[in-house]
C-alpha cells in the first residue's frame, strides 16, 4: 500500500511544522505557500550591523517532538544562541514610568506596583474558592477573582494584551491563560498549583529553571528559511491557493496560478482571514469560512537605533508593558540589543515598539515617518531618550492576531465537527492553537498527527490518544 500524500496550505511556522511531522510519520507532503518567503510573521530584517526582528525576538525552549524536528531541520545547539540574564527582568508602566517586575519577596514589599491592601488579596488566592467552570468567562473577570483587581489590571493585564493586542476585558480566559486556567481547575488555586509542581520537578529531579530561549546568529528567520530548505521541492512558495474539491481518491487543491495539486488529505494552516477568499466545500466549507469574520487586532513595530548615550534608561531587562486599561498606543518594547547584543552596532542600542491593537486600530495604516514620531515620542518620555534615533523600520500587521472573544469556543466546535464530517482534513492557525510561536509549533505537530491517525498511517500512543 503507498503511503498517503497531504498538501499542507499555508507556509507560515504551523504549516512547517505540520509538513515535516507528516514527513516524519511517512507521510508525503506537498507544501503550498502563497508568498514568496516561508515563516509567516517570523521576519528578521539585516540593515547593515543591525539584526532586526520584525516579528518577535525569540524562540521558546522546546522539548519533545518539537525539538527533534528543528534538530532535523539542522537547528542544532550550535545554530542557536541563548538570550542573556536580561530576559529575567521585565518592566511594567506604573504612573508613566517603567517599574521592574518583583521576584523576590522584599522586592514585591518595595514595589510600587501593588499597594498593601492588593498584596493582601494576592496572598488570600490559595483561599478563594475554586469557581464554576465558564468558557466564556473573560480575562480580566478570571484575574480579579483568582487575584484581586490591582493583580488584574496592572499584572495580567499587561501580559495578556502585549501578546494579543486584545482587550482582556473581552478576551476569554480559557484562550488567553489557558495554562492559568487548568490549574484552578486542578488544585483549585494557581498559587497552589504551581507550588506543587515546583515539588514534583524536585521530586522528579527535573530542571526548576528551564533551558532560556534562543534566536539565531541571523535572527529568527532562519527558523522557517532551514525548516523550508529541509522540504527541498516539496515546497512550493507563491502559490496562492483558490479553491478544493472532492475528488474519487482525495483532494485536488487549486492554486491562483492555474496548477492543480492532488492529495489524499488536506491540511489547512492558515490564518483565519485567509479563510475569506478560499473555495471550500459543503457545510464545512461555512464554518470556516465564518472564522473569518472573527475580530482580529491590528499592530505595527518600530524598531529604532540608537547611540548609547541617547538613552539614560539602563536597559536591565527584556522589556516594557503596558496595559490596555491605559489606554496607550503603545503595547511593548523589547530591549532587543540587551537581550542579545550583537542585534546593534558596538556603541548602540535597538528596541522595538509594537503599537496598535484593538483600541488603536487605525494606527497600522499610518505612514512610516508618523508612526516613527509616535514612537520616538513616547520612548523619549518613558526611557528618558534625547534626540532622534540613528535607525528606524517600521513593518505592519495588519489583522494579524485573531481575538478569542464570546462565541470563539462554539466556532471552534464547528470547525472540530467539519473536521469529523471531513476526516481527510485537518487545521491549526493561531485562532485555533494560541498566538506565541510555540502554539504555532506544537498546534502544527497536533494537526499533522490527527491528519496522518485519521488516514491510517500513524496511531497516537495509548497515553495520548484520549
Amino acid at each position: 500500500m503507498n503511503a498517503p500524500h497531504v498538501v499542507v496550505i499555508g507556509g507560515g511556522l504551523s504549516g512547517l511544522m505540520a509538513a515535516h511531522r507528516l514527513r516524519a510519520i511517512g507521510v508525503g507532503v506537498t507544501l503550498l505557500e502563497a508568498s514568496g518567503r516561508p515563516g509567516g510573521q517570523m521576519r528578521t530584517r539585516q540593515q547593515g550591523e543591525w539584526t532586526i526582528e520584525a516579528g518577535g525576538a525569540a524562540m521558546p525552549a522546546a522539548t519533545g517532538v518539537v525539538d527533534d524536528l528543528l534538530r532535523l531541520a539542522g537547528l542544532e545547539d550550535s545554530r542557536r544562541i541563548p538570550l542573556s540574564d536580561a530576559r529575567r527582568r521585565r518592566f511594567l508602566v506604573h504612573d508613566g514610568r517603567p517599574v521592574a517586575v518583583p521576584t523576590t519577596t522584599s522586592e514585591m514589599v518595595a514595589s510600587p506596583l501593588l499597594s498593601i491592601p492588593g498584596r493582601l488579596r494576592l496572598l488570600k488566592e490559595p483561599f478563594v474558592a475554586r469557581g464554576e467552570p465558564d468558557p466564556e468567562e473573560s480575562v480580566l473577570s478570571f484575574a480579579t477573582r483568582r487575584f484581586g483587581a490591582e493583580m488584574a489590571a496592572r499584572f495580567i493585564d499587561p501580559v495578556v494584551s502585549a501578546v494579543s493586542g486584545g482587550d482582556p476585558a473581552t478576551l476569554l480566559a480559557s484562550q488567553a491563560l489557558p495554562h492559568l486556567v487548568a490549574l484552578e481547575r486542578r488544585a483549585g488555586s494557581i498559587l497552589k498549583g504551581r507550588m506543587r509542581a515546583a515539588r514534583r520537578a524536585r521530586q522528579e529531579g527535573r530542571r526548576s529553571d528551564p533551558q532560556p530561549p534562543w534566536s539565531c546568529a541571523g535572527g529568527m528567520e532562519e527558523v522557517p528559511r532551514a525548516l523550508a530548505e529541509m522540504l527541498g521541492a516539496s515546497m512550493r512558495l507563491e502559490e496562492p491557493v483558490t479553491s478544493l474539491r472532492r475528488t474519487s481518491s482525495g483532494w485536488s487543491v487549486e492554486s491562483a496560478t492555474g496548477r492543480r495539486f492532488e492529495g489524499d488529505g488536506v491540511l489547512l494552516a492558515l490564518p483565519a482571514i485567509a479563510l475569506r477568499s478560499l473555495e471550500l466545500p459543503g457545510e464545512g466549507g461555512d464554518a470556516l469560512h465564518a472564522l473569518s469574520a472573527m475580530p482580529h487586532a491590528s499592530v505595527a513595530t518600530v524598531s529604532l537605533g540608537f547611540h548609547r548615550d541617547q538613552v539614560a534608561h539602563p536597559l536591565d531587562g527584556h522589556g516594557v508593558l503596558t496595559s490596555m486599561a491605559d489606554r496607550s498606543p503603545l503595547r511593548s518594547v523589547v530591549f532587543a540589543s540587551s537581550l542579545l547584543p550583537d542585534r546593534a552596532p558596538s556603541g548602540h542600542v535597538l528596541l522595538t515598539a509594537t503599537v496598535g491593537g484593538v483600541h488603536h486600530p487605525d494606527l497600522v495604516t499610518r505612514g512610516d515617518a508618523d508612526l516613527i514620531a509616535l514612537v520616538t515620542e513616547l520612548l523619549a518620555g518613558l526611557l528618558d531618550i534625547s534626540g532622534s534615533p540613528v535607525l528606524s523600520a517600521v513593518d505592519r500587521w495588519p489583522e494579524a492576531l485573531p481575538q478569542a472573544v464570546a462565541g470563539h469556543g462554539a466556532a471552534i466546535g464547528q470547525v472540530a465537527a467539519f473536521e469529523g464530517t471531513m476526516p481527510s482534513v485537518s487545521c491549526c492557525g493561531a485562532w485555533r492553537d494560541g498566538l506565541t510561536f510555540a502554539d504555532a509549533m506544537r498546534g502544527g505537530v497536533a494537526a499533522a498527527e490527527r491528519l496522518a491517525e485519521r488516514l491510517g498511517a500513524w496511531h497516537a500512543p495509548a497515553a495520548e490518544a484520549s
